[in-house]
């Protein structure tokens, strides 16, 4: 059964699985900001931005994977702008590798492991 992993590195990513999960990512972090009210309090901004930064440089390294490339590339996203539009452009919108790769098996690929009624 698949389910949502935040915190894990391991194995490839959909696109549409990246997109929902960081959609995820981004609405409990907009409603742990409404809780908690003023962005600026200090505490608060580790509880808060750290796990989800943790949790979507983890989504995109396991977008990476699908991609075919080492979760290493992340670090180029400290490239000014053109490090950004490269990741931008490799996990939001290019397809990943159709076949497994030493990351795993394609996420699109059908399995057995569930029941497909038609």
């Amino acid at each position: 059964m698949k389910s949502f992993q935040f915190f894990n590195a391991a194995g490839r990513l959909s696109r549409a699985g990246f997109w929902l999960h960081g959609l995820v990512v981004w609405v409990v972090f907009y409603l742990a900001w409404s809780v908690l009210g003023n962005p600026a309090a200090g505490a608060a901004v580790w509880l808060i931005n750290v796990p989800a930064l943790a949790a979507l440089g983890l989504l995109c390294i396991r977008r990476l994977h699908d991609r075919n490339y080492s979760g290493w590339w992340l670090l180029l996203v400290v490239v000014p702008v053109a490090g950004a539009l490269w990741l931008f452009w490799q996990t939001a919108v290019r397809r990943g590798v159709a076949q497994d790769n030493r990351w795993g098996v394609d996420p699109l690929q059908s399995r057995a492991d569930y029941l497909v009624v038609r």
